[in-house]
């Protein structure tokens, strides 16, 4: 494929100027094979190896040496925050890419923009909500209210009968004309799965759809109409794919289809932090792993205790990572029943003596753990909550779901002084209640200007913008008292219609429910850890100064992640000895053991840790014990 690029755009002498008029300084080879690259290839690149900034660069060099006004340069990744932080980090010519004939933005909305939604306009179908969590609300009310009798019976045999109903996600396959549903245990023959199919085509008829459905009805328009690929082959000669090892399976057959013939695409990413693949311990063939990647294997972000650490948890691709970022301390903290919630305040007097002052505001220590419902488990602790001092007031009180969530998203504020986090667990809340509340038989009301809090309009003036203003003023103030509470929610309401623009119908009763306050005794400050990021993929991609691991229950609540593992971070054993259950643990802690600049500390039950003590001592491990 002959690229619309200068001939000069990737010369080292041009990579060496544009990296010194961004500030960046470029150290090893590999950093410059992958900038002089242009054909495809594939680079793998270790926590903290500056994959971000160097992605970056790239796109710089190739904007400038652009030469075409109708073809285009497309950039993908998974998340709206990835995609945001690299466009912040375009300038000059480079902002270009931002706008026609380039695209830069989640993989799954260059499915909507360019297959989906063109397919769904062609059958006439209006798209309301693109929303799993929609999708779920709409779904459980329909499954109450509708003509499902037979499916209702079917589902009360199952113990994920409910779950069945709302995760229902179509899939495609060529051999036949329509999409379809994959359920295990369910015959596409029987009354159930007939129904199954009537309540999913009422949603789509409605325009309301789980993420993953736009995926089989892009890959089902392509399928339809092949012609699309080669136009769009033309439109984006050149794909560079972000975060690469959060594609999936699904994802990579419709790349494929797409780019496979006729386009350059380069992938950037790490293997090793594939931790949502549908089973979470097979071979990451969907995240377009290449045997033959580039390594990027020197991190920046911590030093040399925390890489060795990483690199024998490595479970997809083997990598020595070489930690050259600063000299990171080890510590693993053990505890027992009684003295379990003291952990915290451990890990907090940890910080404070190993990591340096400045480095604590620039990076503010988290707490994770892989496991945030305990669940049925009986096993302790089972989840985060475990060491969280427990208070038992004598008395239950039913608190609605949206002061809880108020409640919550003040306590991450207060701790945090973050207010982005907080105010999307308020936002997120406001429209699940909208969603539960609207019946299933009418259209629904909410457009797609009442989207997930980062796309709410940021124009003075419009609805949108007054929400955000109502959402961020409520948690700085506060509104916990039943007045303020009640005048928040009136507020809240009107604007929502606003933004609408129609009233909003509503179950009258339930919304009481929701939306009434509970006088509750306030909580103790001592009751709250410095900050909790409840799961381990909730923090990909982040950078602490100091990091805590909670040893929790295991995917299936049968053993425990970090006691498995202590054999393994001290060198006895090698990974590849684990069974599937500890694999996934293993993928899950080399993710949050690669987030710390300075210290990362380990709390894992006594019993479990005893045996390895000394060992973990010849490896630089401080313990402490309580």
């Amino acid at each position: 494929m002959t690229l619309p690029l200068s001939p000069t755009a990737l010369d080292r002498e041009v990579i060496e100027a544009k990296a010194r008029s961004m500030g960046l300084a470029l150290t090893s080879p590999e950093q410059f094979a992958f900038l002089e690259a242009r054909g495809p290839l594939h680079l793998q690149a270790a926590p903290g190896s500056g994959k971000t900034t160097l992605v970056a660069l790239k796109l710089a060099l190739v904007a400038d040496g652009w030469s075409s006004d109708r073809q285009g340069i497309c950039v993908m990744s998974h998340t709206n925050t990835a995609t945001q932080e690299i466009a912040s980090r375009l300038t000059g010519r480079a902002r270009r890419l931002e706008h026609y004939p380039h695209f830069v933005g989640t993989f799954q909305s260059f499915v909507h923009t360019f297959l989906a939604l063109p397919a769904l306009r062609s059958l006439k179908v209006v798209t309301r909500a693109v929303d799993d969590q929609a999708f779920a609300a709409q779904a459980r009310r329909l499954l109450d209210l509708g003509p499902f009798t037979t499916l209702r019976s079917y589902l009360k045999r199952r113990s994920d009968g409910l779950k069945m109903v709302t995760e229902a996600t179509y899939v495609f396959d060529p051999a036949e004309p329509e999409l379809q549903i994959r359920v295990d245990g369910l015959n596409r023959g029987t009354a159930s799965y007939r129904q199954l199919m009537k309540l999913k085509e009422h949603l789509f008829l409605r325009g309301v759809f789980r993420y993953s459905d736009m995926y089989a009805i892009a890959t089902r328009h392509l399928h339809q109409h092949p012609r699309l690929a080669s136009g769009l082959r033309s439109r984006f000669p050149f794909v560079l794919i972000d975060e690469m090892q959060d594609t999936g399976e699904e994802q990579r057959r419709l790349l494929e289809a797409v780019f496979t013939d006729g386009a350059v695409v380069q992938c950037v990413g790490d293997v090793n932090q594939r931790i949502l693949s549908a089973d979470g311990v097979g071979p990451a063939a969907g995240s377009l792993l290449d045997e033959a990647a580039m390594d990027l294997p020197v991190s920046l972000r911590f030093g040399a205790g925390p890489a060795r650490v990483a690199s024998r948890l490595a479970v997809h691709r083997p990598q020595e990572i070489q930690g050259h970022g600063p000299e990171s301390a080890l510590a693993i903290i053990t505890f027992t029943e009684d003295s379990i919630v003291r952990v915290l305040p451990a890990f907090d007097d940890l910080v404070r003596r190993t990591v340096p002052p400045e480095a604590v505001v620039a990076y503010p220590p988290k707490i994770l753990g892989a496991r945030e419902s305990p669940g049925t488990s009986r096993l302790f602790p089972r989840a985060v909550g475990c060491y969280l001092p427990q208070t038992d007031t004598g008395t239950t009180v039913a608190v609605s779901r949206l002061l809880q969530a108020y409640r919550n998203a003040r306590a991450v504020l207060l701790r945090t002084g973050q207010v982005s986090p907080a105010v999307t667990v308020l936002w997120g809340a406001v429209r699940a209640l909208l969603w539960e509340l609207q019946p299933p038989t009418t259209p629904p009301t909410l457009p797609e200007n009442l989207p997930p809090f980062p796309q709410l309009d940021r124009r003075p003036g419009t609805p949108g913008h007054h929400l955000r203003v109502l959402l961020v003023r409520t948690l700085y103030d506060g509104c916990d008292t039943p007045a303020a509470w009640g005048d928040f929610v009136s507020r809240l309401g009107r604007l929502v219609e606003e933004a609408v623009g129609s009233r909003v119908p509503v179950d009258m009763a339930t919304y009481t429910l929701w939306l009434s306050h509970t006088q509750l005794p306030p909580a103790s400050d001592e009751s709250l850890p410095p900050m909790l990021t409840a799961t381990v993929a909730s923090a990909k991609g982040e950078t602490h100064c100091a990091t805590l691991v909670l040893e929790c229950a295991t995917k299936h609540g049968r053993s425990h992640d970090l006691g498995s593992l202590l054999p393994v971070i001290t060198g006895e054993a090698p990974v590849g000895e684990l069974n599937a259950t500890g694999r996934h643990a293993a993928m899950t802690t080399f993710v949050a053991a690669t987030r710390a600049k300075h210290l990362l500390a380990l709390a894992v039950h006594e019993s479990r840790a005893n045996p390895h003590l000394e060992a973990l001592a010849r490896d630089g491990w401080s313990v402490v014990s309580l």
